[in-house]
């Protein structure tokens, strides 16, 4: 089999604007927890809120990269098996970490055991954590998707995705399921993987987030050939491809929002009710940031060679770690009733502590080149690699057969 070209560099924009969309996240979720949008002016919350918004549909887009950078060249490389254990060994690790969140949440009294067992069986809705339950999924379906992207290329996949967000009246005409025991089991499970019947959910559904990802390939492919393509025309070609795909976006944004009351649309994003509702909205405009935000990357990171905000790379590096473990240091932190002042220091101490814990666990396995590696960052190294084989090997059987369904058969 003929080996795929393969970009000569890591994209140093890519890693850094995905980076920044982490800790946006994050900040998010501190100011939160300190309550300094509650008692922040409406004024000044809303626009905030709505930047801060943008995040997920940038991290979960770059994931869609990620597979069209890393992974579809090894599985072209004939590699299905190794591509597929590994994708999944990051489905077990994402979801044994979701679990340790929960466990957290139980042992601080923000959940009931019977809650916290419903959340571990992805029946519930958790703050924070259930980007750690959708990435879980996604990394279990990225095998299969792969696969059917190198057997009939992009545009089917680019096809169902609108067509998934055509079907939004229909989605979410879907009427409300019954009640078992009195309780709403079933919802929320409904709401979490297709959008259906429910608002209580903790971000963009499954079905709609693998929209994001699809884009993300698509802007992968493009970034590609403009980035290593072979000759003009093709580097032409990408260009074109992701000019395109922005106007696209930005001419969805337009059409889509409410004009008659343009704020009402941006206070809907800014309060999360247009993204839970998987509203195509969001998802038209959280391309646009996206490829505008990597290529304002890519221009200062690849081509100008600026080296301002290149240590924020650690959260990219470490965004499991950081997902997980910032999202536990959150529930573990104090609650507290601030006045405003206090509350936006309380929010900046979180935020600075998860930032801290999260380099400190990248610096420490991973010293400088010129520096040697420490007792504790060896024996951190060590922990991480034995624990990783484990769930690798867990996961390998599942693998095995899984990678025999996608391979084509010779």
């Amino acid at each position: 089999m003929s080996t795929v070209k393969k970009p000569q560099t890591r994209i140093q924009g890519i890693d850094i604007c995905r980076s920044f969309a982490i800790l946006l996240a994050m900040f998010s979720h501190a100011m939160v927890e300190a309550g300094t949008l509650k008692v922040t002016p409406e004024s000044v919350a809303i626009p905030m809120r709505f930047v801060l918004q943008m995040a997920p549909p940038i991290f979960i887009i770059l994931f869609g990269t990620m597979l069209e950078f890393v992974y579809k060249a090894r599985i072209e490389d004939g590699q299905y098996m190794q591509a597929t254990r590994r994708l999944l060994t990051r489905a077990l690790q994402c979801y044994l970490l979701y679990v340790v969140s929960i466990l957290a949440m139980l042992a601080v009294g923000l959940s009931s055991p019977g809650y916290a067992l419903r959340c571990i069986l992805m029946m519930g809705v958790t703050p924070y954590a259930d980007i750690l339950k959708f990435y879980a999924l996604a990394l279990a379906l990225a095998p299969a998707l792969l696969a059917f992207r190198i057997r009939w290329g992009l545009t089917p996949l680019v096809v169902a995705s609108l067509l998934i967000h055509l079907a939004h009246p229909l989605i979410a005409a879907v009427p409300t399921p019954p009640l078992l025991a009195g309780k709403d089991y079933l919802g929320p499970v409904m709401g979490f993987l297709t959008g259906m019947a429910t608002q209580e959910v903790g971000g963009p559904s499954v079905l709609h987030g693998m929209t994001f990802v699809i884009w993300g390939m698509v802007v992968g492919k493009a970034i590609k050939l403009m980035m290593a393509g072979e000759t003009p025309k093709e580097i032409a070609q990408g260009k074109r491809l992701l000019t395109g795909m922005f106007a696209a976006a930005v001419a969805a944004t337009l059409l889509l929002w409410n004009w008659e009351a343009p704020l009402q649309d941006f206070a809907g994003i800014a309060t999360l009710k247009i993204r839970n509702a998987n509203q195509p909205l969001y998802f038209a405009l959280g391309c646009a940031v996206t490829i505008a935000c990597v290529m304002l990357c890519i221009q200062l990171y690849d081509r100008m060679n600026a080296s301002f905000g290149q240590s924020v790379t650690f959260a990219g590096r470490t965004s499991l770690f950081t997902f997980s473990f910032g999202n536990v240091l959150l529930y573990l932190a104090p609650k507290l009733t601030l006045t405003l002042a206090m509350s936006w220091i309380y929010a900046l101490a979180l935020f600075a502590a998860i930032c801290l814990q999260s380099y400190i666990f990248w610096t420490v396995q991973a010293p400088a080149k010129d520096k040697p590696q420490s007792a504790p960052g060896a024996w951190l190294g060590d922990f991480i690699r034995t624990m990783t084989q484990r769930v690798s090997g867990l996961t390998n059987p599942v693998a095995r057969h899984y990678s025999r369904w996608i391979e084509p058969s010779r």
